[in-house]
């Protein structure tokens, strides 16, 4: 869209939202030509945002601890010291990213990112094909998730559970 059609959009917009009184709204009166000036500046501020947006499709090296901070990085289990520039840039780029965290997905890309070497075995439901002494898929089998580590941990996986994992699940760790 040009400028002058964001313009006519803002603009009506505007003339929409003022209250309803005495005075007159037509196309060439002070209070549309007031109307007009403040949309121009709003679709022209629009239109450099969407531009500058276009150009940052990554963050700017210079700007990494600026959204680190705002991201709440690093992680509260680990620390930045021995990352590369590369490193933390993915890792924020996977914060902005991540919507849902209570998925499978999830956890594998988090205990990823703190290094950890580790398979994942969840409780599978009951099934109506299963053998009638099969274990029915009862409230403690339901949230509980078993991780198989990898030997060392270098982790401190108590803090990874209480700050990031969801609570309503029951971690048992196996160390391999």
């Amino acid at each position: 869209m040009t400028l002058e059609e964001t313009t006519k959009i803002y603009a009506s917009v505007l003339r929409q939202l003022l209250p309803a009184g005495g005075y007159d709204t037509a196309q060439n009166t002070v209070i549309a030509a007031d109307v007009y000036a403040h949309a121009k500046a709003l679709a022209q501020a629009d239109l450099d945002a969407k531009r500058l947006l276009s150009v940052l499709e990554s963050i700017p090296p210079e700007l990494l601890a600026e959204y680190e901070n705002e991201y709440g990085l690093p992680l509260k289990c680990q620390t930045n010291v021995a990352q590369t520039v590369e490193e933390r840039l993915q890792i924020v780029n996977w914060i902005r990213n991540t919507k849902n965290v209570l998925n499978r997905a999830y956890i594998e890309q988090l205990l990823t990112v703190f290094g950890l070497d580790f398979e994942l075995v969840t409780y599978k439901p009951m099934q109506c094909t299963a053998p009638c002494t099969s274990p029915v898929n009862t409230e403690q089998l339901r949230y509980k998730v078993k991780l198989k580590l990898q030997s060392p941990v270098n982790a401190d996986l108590d803090c990874i559970i209480y700050n990031y994992l969801p609570a309503f699940i029951r971690y048992d760790l196996e160390t391999i």
